[in-house]
């Protein structure tokens, strides 16, 4: 289109200054000088006709408001009910009485909540995986809610462990509150003679890379909110 238009005004300049078509103007170089002048309105006239309005190649139809990650499929309650973890390397002190290995394994566990979640939790729970540690198959002992000691069970539910506390934080400037689990699992297990036992003791303390994974979830208005897990590294020393 532009091209054309281009020609036919070239054309016209041509003919004027050629003296095809009559003009009053007698002097050749004014004539040629309003000729030119005529031409470059007229090619002004039909770019301007002819200007296409840019095009926004954007096609995501943004309004300026970051939606929440679709890929995460949470919603704001559910997010700030996922509990986060806080934890070291777990403690286990071994000890060979007679033909009888004893490990006592030290749980320290922070488990933290938004200040905003935590008002709305009626139970966080916490249970711990032994299944790919040596400590598998061991029997063990911990403290229940009433003090007493009960025998490879132990209560999930945090309501009814007396052995925790729960304090008050800021992490980056968000107020959190922080629930520090921190009892002891006694495992036992009898062998046929005190060496049996002593290099079974010698087994543990050589383990250096066994991990408890530590879960953990919170209870609401008749709703389980997802669990989060952490594993941690257990040390075991004499």
């Amino acid at each position: 289109m532009f091209f054309n238009v281009f020609a036919i005004i070239l054309k016209i300049c041509i003919t004027i200054a050629s003296h095809q078509i009559p003009v009053r103007i007698r002097n050749p170089v004014m004539k040629l000088f309003f000729t030119l002048i005529f031409a470059a309105i007229l090619f002004s006239g039909c770019t301007k006709n002819n200007d296409v309005a840019p095009q926004n190649n954007n096609n995501n139809n943004s309004t300026g408001i970051t939606p929440p990650d679709p890929a995460s499929g949470l919603s704001h309650d559910d997010s700030i009910h996922m509990p986060k973890f806080n934890i070291n390397r777990q403690m286990v002190k071994t000890s060979v009485s007679g033909s009888k290995l004893t490990l006592v394994f030290n749980e320290n566990v922070d488990i933290l909540f938004t200040a905003e979640a935590y008002q709305k939790i009626s139970a966080i729970h916490l249970t711990e995986d032994f299944k790919t540690t040596l400590l598998n198959g061991f029997d063990f002992s911990t403290v229940a809610e009433g003090g007493n000691t009960t025998l490879n069970w132990v209560d999930d539910n945090l309501n009814n462990v007396i052995l925790k506390k729960v304090t008050d934080t800021v992490i980056r400037n968000v107020n959190m509150v922080k629930i520090n689990v921190n009892r002891p699992f006694t495992f036992f297990k009898s062998y046929s003679s005190n060496k049996d036992a002593v290099n079974a003791q010698a087994a543990f303390i050589s383990k250096t890379d066994d991990t408890v994974v530590f879960t953990s979830y919170s209870y609401y208005n008749q709703k389980n909110y997802l669990p989060q897990s952490e594993a941690a590294l257990l040390l075991y020393t004499k």
